[in-house]
């Protein structure tokens, strides 16, 4: 049995001066020009023979902003809620409440490169309610299946489900394969289903001891609900760390972000959501349970979608944020 918790806080400074201290189109770091708790969860996990769970209570601004569609104001703060059974010597099923199988980064910030998240991370599911089905094919491959309700709901919202896979394959020693999807149909208006397919491929190298790389490239499209045709969106990133010292690391992210169409990431601008970003991140370790991180990272779009406290909306943001988080 596993007893632990996790705490992220920071204080972020928006470029905009946003005049509510909000930032928009993110769910990390969204308040600025105050310390706040990004995330905080406390666990309770059991790893037996044949049967597993977790269950893990969380709350945080990301928490908030990240559950902001939940009809249900009480699952916002599970995390997880889990129960597994093997059902094979390299085979589990999974069902409950469980963290979202697609993306290429965690969301808990100390298991990835950079502080914040990409945007692409930013709106897929962070967590899913139904059943999956784990399988390790081989020592280089491993599989999952998913059932669920929804693109990132715990309420159901209509009678229909989703499907989803993950699957990763070992290439070599240091270059790993994954990639994940979701089909699933996410809204229903006059009786006329939206259907959702999402695609996401990432590389993963770490073949030197310095040097790491990561890449996402993600596509999406939805049925439209007033006529029939179809909108499609997409995303691209990649992220460079440079391993300093065994305490100290960089790490430089680029990314773009496409939805034109508003079919993910709603605007109500001409042009939709079609934005370049780019963050440089340091991070010093300060023990084996602590980690002290600090990004710098902008943002330019090609309509004015940032709040700011001079022209009331700008095409770029900036902002600094220092984190500072410990886990047990």
């Amino acid at each position: 049995m596993k007893v632990g918790g996790f705490v992220d806080t920071y204080y972020s400074h928006d470029f905009n001066h946003p005049t509510d201290n909000r930032r928009e189109f993110t769910t990390q770091a969204v308040r600025q020009n105050q310390p706040r708790l990004n995330l905080g969860y406390v666990e309770g996990a059991v790893e037996l023979e044949k049967f597993r769970s977790r269950l893990a209570l969380q709350d945080g601004t990301s928490v908030w902003r990240n559950t902001s569609y939940e009809p249900e104001e009480w699952t916002r703060y599970v995390q997880e809620a889990r129960v597994g059974m093997r059902a094979g010597e390299r085979t589990w099923v999974d069902g409950g409440i469980y963290l979202g199988h697609i993306g290429a980064e965690s969301w808990i910030s100390k298991d990835n490169w950079t502080y914040t998240r990409a945007l692409m991370l930013d709106y897929v599911p962070y967590y899913s309610a139904g059943v999956k089905i784990s399988h390790i094919i081989d020592e280089n491959q491993k599989l999952e299946l998913h059932l669920m309700n929804g693109w990132q709901n715990v309420s159901e919202n209509n009678r229909g489900k989703a499907v989803g896979l993950h699957y990763q394959k070992a290439l070599t020693s240091s270059l790993t394969f994954f990639y994940n999807n979701f089909f699933g149909d996410e809204e229903v208006v006059s009786e006329k289903p939206r259907f959702r397919a999402y695609h996401d491929f990432i590389l993963k190298w770490t073949g030197h001891q310095h040097w790491h790389t990561l890449l996402s490239a993600d596509f999406g499209h939805q049925a439209q609900q007033e006529k029939s045709g179809v909108d499609g969106w997409g995303a691209l990133a990649v992220t460079l760390r440079r391993v300093l010292t065994e305490t100290h690391s960089v790490a430089f992210r680029g990314e773009y972000y496409n939805d034109r169409h508003g079919a993910n990431v709603v605007t109500s601008t001409k042009k939709g959501f079609q934005v370049l970003g780019a963050s440089f991140n340091f991070d010093q370790a300060l023990g084996a349970r602590a980690l002290w991180r600090n990004e710098l990272r902008g943002f330019y779009s090609k309509d004015r979608i940032y709040p700011s406290s001079k022209t009331e909306h700008n095409k770029w943001d900036g902002f600094f944020v220092t984190s500072l988080s410990m886990w047990f």
